[in-house]
């Protein structure tokens, strides 16, 4: 390194050139990482609202479920946009043939690989602390939101005209609801609890607190009860006052701790959960929650030598295809791992075998592409492979033509 360098502050290995990549690489990864957690949020938003209209629950409470959710689509968003990023440069350095003019002044594509690959420990080491430590809070925070809001929601908090799931076999509805949430007109509420069928309808309705403060109850006012049981004859009984025989809770009953599920154990957690003698969880679920996360991180940083070489060429057409194959390779590596999870939660085999399997023959086949396709843009063994393809869809096209050219012949 130059003493030019040296006063300039410039890294070992991390000259103008690789600043440009990295310039390349961060302003696609930056606006895809937005758009992928915008896309898998809204998706879940709108399953969100539905549960919260259902329940009864203030629909306002889906800024903070949402917020909840934030940390566990990061760890997907981030692995898919640093993908995104590197292809998004490396296409437009290619067809620009930016990238030819590098090569042939001597510049490797090695040179320009190790910049993004320290990108990709940064993102790595932030994807581990999101997935070990931020997500089991998170997703705790998530539960407990639904538990309270949710499997206890209806307090008379509920929309108008809305059938309201309240507690097993125990629906409610109301015309008409007051701003108060207290008041309400129109009432039809059906209980299945116990083999009976009980239909309740009232012109009226009043939410008020028990005796002992505790509970809420409902006093209804000029309606009808119908019951049915089965084998038995319906009996009808007309009122003029009162008092539903269920109560309702004014706060929900505390969320148990956290920790009920491995996914909401820190990553130190884990660990020491798989020393002690006798865990919380069995030892094969918490080991291959453990591994699995490490492994899912760690691929963000080996993800440049596997879309590198497939971002390297100048035909729109095998652009396409090889985007489209290295799509399909980390849809693949993440199939596996879920897999290998999966099976090692199950005692088929050792978690780490499972877990760090995938990521080994990821490690292998992105080397493998790396080496053996970033000495001529273009020509790697993908590239290739399409071609070849695609030369076979070209001569059976060639082949079926006449055919068909003689079949509308004969239909003319």
């Amino acid at each position: 390194m130059t003493q030019t360098s040296k006063a300039r502050g410039t890294l070992p290995g991390f000259g103008l050139l690789q600043r440009y990549v990295t310039a390349l690489t961060l302003r696609p990864m930056l606006l895809s990482l937005g758009v992928v957690l915008a896309g898998l949020l809204l998706e879940r938003v709108l399953r969100i609202v539905d549960v919260l209209a259902a329940a009864g629950a203030p629909v306002y409470l889906v800024f903070a479920l949402s917020a909840s959710l934030v940390p566990h689509y990061l760890g997907f968003a981030m692995p898919a946009a640093f993908a995104l990023g590197v292809f998004a440069a490396f296409s437009r350095l290619s067809s620009g043939a930016e990238l030819e003019s590098m090569l042939s002044s001597g510049v490797s594509v090695w040179s320009l690989a190790k910049p993004l690959m320290a990108i990709g420990a940064v993102i790595a080491a932030l994807n581990l602390l999101v997935s070990g430590y931020l997500d089991p809070y998170s997703r705790y925070s998530y539960r407990s939101i639904l538990n309270s809001s949710v499997s206890y929601a209806w307090r008379a908090h509920a929309p108008a005209a809305t059938f309201i799931n309240v507690r097993d076999g125990l629906t409610v509805t109301a015309d008409e609801v007051d701003n108060t949430g207290r008041n309400l007109k129109g009432v039809f509420i059906e209980d299945r609890a116990g083999g009976l069928e009980t239909l309740t309808t009232a012109r009226a309705g009043k939410l008020e607190v028990t005796p002992d403060g505790k509970q809420l109850q409902l006093r209804l006012s000029d309606g009808v009860v119908l019951r049915n049981a089965a084998g038995q004859r319906p009996s009808t009984l007309r009122f003029r006052d009162l008092v539903f025989d269920k109560t309702f809770a004014l706060e929900a009953p505390p969320f148990r701790p956290r920790g009920g599920n491995e996914r909401e154990l820190t990553l130190n957690e884990l660990w020491s959960e798989m020393s002690e003698a006798a865990p919380s969880a069995p030892y094969r679920k918490l080991s291959a929650e453990f591994h699995s996360r490490i492994v899912r991180s760690l691929a963000i940083v080996f993800l440049p030598l596997l879309i590198i070489p497939l971002s390297m060429t100048m035909r729109r057409q095998n652009r396409v295809a090889n985007m489209g194959v290295a799509a399909l390779a980390l849809i693949l590596f993440q199939n596996v791992l879920q897999i290998g999870e999966t099976l090692a939660e199950k005692g088929l085999a050792p978690a780490p075998l499972l877990t760090w399997g995938p990521l080994a023959g990821l490690v292998a086949v992105s080397a493998f592409l790396f080496t053996t396709g970033t000495d001529r843009p273009g020509d790697s063994a993908i590239s290739r492979f399409t071609d070849q393809l695609s030369a076979l869809a070209a001569a059976a096209g060639r082949a079926i033509a006449p055919l068909f050219r003689r079949r509308a012949a004969a239909r003319g």
